[in-house]
């Protein structure tokens, strides 16, 4: 079916004459008049005779959002026979304008319509914007197959054989509680507030109260800590051996683009929706759309692949409100989202296995150990990938939870790895992913020549090494939560620590040349901090402790006669005698290869506000 829409201040017509396939009508519909009305010129073709109910309702939902679009108060449907040549029988046509005229009818909207079959004599008055005017071309779409059977789970163990989860037995906590969660529908019960959400407090990180659910805000050291995790992300990807390509693009994009749409329609309700009045648009679940959007216009060649395409994108999910989760489940989330193009299954199997190992490396580099949750979209994508995953559970020493989703439905990837650590409430929780994508390169036109010059579209792998900036936060936070359950202050890592040092003057006397110490430290790009206050030496002490610093020293008489300081190591819960020197090597030992910021707060304690 074809359309013209054309919104006007008013439309007016009559019926003059019968052609051979007039449909009879009453007196009082020889004519009709509209106004502020959008108009709908509509030509049905041979094609929608079989489809009939498919094309009028997806016509009729495009029309209602259109009125509401351009701001129109009613419908008027128009059968207008000129619009292709290619003509459904009578009957047919006018069974559609009589179903799309119900379904309009039936969402509430003013509608009417034009006889069919009729020399019909009309007076339009066109509004004139850039909307007023637009054209459509309706094929109906198909329903969706229902799936078949129901979710399969099971345990891959690392000899490849498929053991049931109710035989299965002695696997890791998280793999336990992985089986209770996905596969059995049991949470863990609750008990009590999360521990990290009193680091969050001690970090400035909190819910905006004057925004929608689940956004964040960050005071000075949680804003420290977003930006050096959002550069170590940057620096993981860039560093991967794989040729990447940075950018950076918007976060919102139009329904009217078709591989949009489509997209977005795998989401469904997880998504951010804006109406302009002219427009309608959804915010980015990732950086999908963008990074797509770009490579589709770009000339590639198999010489130039594999490469893939980066940026830490801000993306937005509409989770439920009792869902979300400070730092864990966010609707407003940064991901560090890494596209791989390949030209092959083998290829992409091979980039995937190396994506792989990079995420297992980053999350030991904290202290900290993954089991791994595989989804599959149908168990021939299984077989296909079986022997790939059997190797990561043979290389990491672990078995994998399977996860079999319904046949029938046409997914877009093939393989999802969702990597899960045990957090402090006992519960698994996602952190890292690595995904296969068939789908997509077609979806929004991307493509590759080969040798011969004939074009391709590359699988695509999707990949967020840390999870995003949100989640790779929550784990620092509940590895801190943790270390402090085995008797040992907690503490973190020397590099994203928002202050590195801490300098405690013991008098007035002292404060001079604590500064001067302070500055040196800090041409050594150490973010470090002066306590200038007229604190007593002790409140000072337990200040730097409770603000998490890394490294803390009194500095009095004898600390500038002997050039030695007493510094309290967080990390080691001790003092230790050391020279600047000795102090400057071991923090440099400590942060080598990862990004340096200074700090985010006014290094005199005395110029602080309190937050």
């Amino acid at each position: 079916m074809r359309a013209l829409y054309i919104h006007a201040d008013s439309m007016e017509f009559e019926a003059k004459d019968k052609t051979k396939v007039a449909e009879a009508i009453p007196d009082d519909l020889h004519s009709g008049k509209m106004d502020e009305v959008l108009v709908v010129f509509i030509t049905v073709e041979s094609d929608d005779e079989d489809k009939i109910l498919q094309v009028a309702t997806e016509a009729s939902k495009d029309i209602l959002a259109t009125k509401e679009r351009v701001g129109a108060e009613r419908i008027m449907l128009y059968p207008y026979a000129h619009l292709s040549s290619d003509l459904a029988k009578p009957k047919a046509s006018i069974e559609m304008l009589d179903m799309m005229k119900k379904m309009i009818e039936a969402s509430g909207a003013e509608v009417s319509r034009a006889p069919f079959g009729w020399y019909k004599s009309f007076d339009i008055k066109c509004k004139g914007h850039p909307l007023s005017e637009l054209s459509r071309d309706f094929k109906g779409k198909e329903e969706k197959t229902a799936p078949k059977g129901k979710d399969v789970y099971f345990v891959l163990k690392i000899d490849g054989k498929e053991v049931s989860i109710e035989d299965y037995k002695n696997g890791s906590d998280c793999m336990m509680s992985m089986i209770d969660k996905e596969a059995l529908g049991k949470e863990a019960p609750s008990s009590g507030e999360p521990e990290y959400l009193r680091l969050c407090k001690k970090f400035g990180i909190q819910w905006e109260s004057m925004s929608d659910v689940g956004h964040m805000n960050l005071a000075p050291p949680g804003a420290m800590m977003f930006d050096l995790i959002s550069d170590y992300s940057t620096d993981i990807v860039n560093n991967s051996g794989i040729s990447v390509y940075n950018v950076k693009g918007t976060n919102m994009f139009s329904l009217d683009e078709p591989a949009v749409k489509e997209h977005a329609e795998l989401f469904g309700d997880r998504l951010y929706s804006i109406n302009t009045g002219k427009k309608s648009f959804i915010l980015r679940y990732a950086a999908c759309h963008q990074q797509f959007a770009m490579i589709r216009g770009w000339n590639i060649s198999y010489k130039q692949m594999p490469f893939g395409a980066f940026e830490v994108a801000d993306s937005y999910r509409l989770e439920q409100s009792g869902e979300t989760m400070l730092c864990f489940r966010t609707r407003r989330l940064n991901m560090p989202d890494f596209h791989v193009m390949c030209t092959t299954i083998p290829e992409a199997h091979e980039y995937f296995t190396l994506l792989d190992g990079k995420i297992y490396d980053e999350i030991e580099n904290i202290g900290r150990d993954y089991d791994m949750l595989v989804n599959f979209s149908s168990r021939k994508a299984f077989e296909d990938n079986k022997e790939m995953v059997r190797k990561l559970c043979e290389e990491h020493g672990k078995d994998a939870l399977i996860h079999i989703y319904p046949e029938g439905i046409n997914y877009y990837w093939t393989v999802n790895i969702e990597y899960h650590m045990l957090d402090q409430m006992k519960r698994p929780r996602e952190i890292g992913t690595v995904q296969i994508d068939i789908g997509n390169a077609k979806r929004f036109g991307i493509t590759y020549a080969d040798e011969k010059g004939e074009r391709h579209y590359p699988i695509i792998l999707h990949c967020a090494v840390i999870g995003s900036i949100e989640r790779y936060m929550y784990a620092l936070l509940d590895t801190a939560v943790q270390m402090e359950k085995t008797g040992v202050p907690g503490y973190l890592p020397t590099w994203i620590a928002p202050e590195q040092v801490r300098l405690m003057p013991m008098s007035e006397d002292y404060v001079s040349a604590s500064k001067e110490m302070a500055d040196g430290l800090r041409a050594k790009k150490i973010r470090v901090s002066v306590d200038d206050t007229d604190a007593t030496v002790g409140k000072k002490v337990r200040k730097a402790k409770q603000d998490w610093c890394s490294y803390s020293a009194v500095i009095g008489e004898n600390e500038m006669k002997s050039g030695k300081l007493k510094v309290y190591v967080r990390s080691e819960n001790k003092d230790v005698d050391m020279t600047v020197e000795e102090l400057v090597s071991k923090i440099k030992s400590e942060t080598e290869g990862y990004p340096v910021r200074p700090m985010y707060l006014p290094a005199n304690l005395s110029k602080r506000c309190e937050f």
